[in-house]
């Protein structure tokens, strides 16, 4: 999957003339109801016969929410693993934020060719106040002389009727009820560790939770596995405190090559 800036995307005009289909979100923490949605749009392809399937995502959450559910490299990893041929990074600006759903649309006539697109059911977009929603992406597109329809992926709902969001899976980080976000989700939870700097110390491994932007469930210990560079998975025990977290890999750990302790992501399990 090729990654790009939206804003390059449109004024390349590499893919001006190449038929794409696409969806537009900001797949935090990507769960049951992006996987749809995801599904949906290389079957799309497929239909269409367009040439390329494309996401285009955010590099950080419009809404300004605090602590993500990923970082944009495991949310691009997860994305390309539908088979996604594009993946589209807006940079949300002051300036961005003030587009209109028709200028927007505009932008994604000058990226490529819109071939169709699926979205979700409470997508909106464009300035004042997300004043469009997939059907109106589809009246601006068909204005704009695009034969592109648009498909809105209805949300996923739990065992109990409540609709999957990343809203809710944000609350159950918040609660440390990591077994229900397994079960939303369909993962375990993940913290990326590659951007993050760590200081060695009788064999923990210690993170300030300065350095994470990820969302941290509460302060205690958790059952924890850690994932290599090079793939391997090793198991390990995590503690939260208020200043750092603490990873103690089991003994497998330092018998390990070089290469594979580089290191890829901490999955967190289970509380305590």
């Amino acid at each position: 999957m090729i990654e790009i800036s939206f804003s390059k995307l449109v004024e390349s005009g590499e893919y001006r003339h190449v038929p794409v289909v696409f969806s537009i979100g900001v797949f935090d923490g990507v769960h049951r109801g992006h996987k749809l949605v995801l599904e949906k749009l290389v079957k799309l392809k497929e239909e269409r016969k367009a040439e390329k399937s494309a996401v285009i995502t955010f590099a950080t959450n419009p809404k300004g929410r605090e602590g993500a559910l990923d970082t944009l490299r495991l949310r691009s990893e997860y994305i390309a693993s539908f088979g996604v041929n594009l993946l589209a990074v807006i940079d949300f600006s002051p300036i961005f934020s003030k587009i209109t759903a028709c200028e927007f649309t505009e932008l994604l006539t000058k990226a490529f060719q819109p071939s169709g697109a699926v979205v979700g059911a409470d997508f909106r977009f464009g300035n004042p106040s997300a004043e469009a929603d997939g059907h109106g992406l589809e009246r601006f597109l068909r204005e704009m002389g695009c034969d592109a329809p648009v498909e809105i992926a209805d949300s996923v709902l739990d065992g109990n009727g409540e609709k999957i969001s990343s809203s809710r899976l944000r609350q159950m980080i918040e609660k440390g009820e990591l077994g229900c976000f397994l079960k939303l989700s369909g993962q375990f939870y993940r913290v990326d560790l590659v951007p993050l700097p760590y200081r060695l110390d009788s064999g923990e491994l210690i993170f300030s939770r300065a350095s994470i932007h990820q969302l941290l469930p509460p302060p205690g210990l958790y059952d924890a596995a850690i994932l290599s560079l090079k793939g391997k998975v090793i198991k390990a025990e995590a503690e939260i405190d208020g200043e750092s977290l603490h990873v103690l890999p089991s003994s497998g750990f330092y018998e390990c090559g070089k290469d594979e302790l580089l290191l890829d992501s901490l999955y967190l399990e289970k509380r305590r």
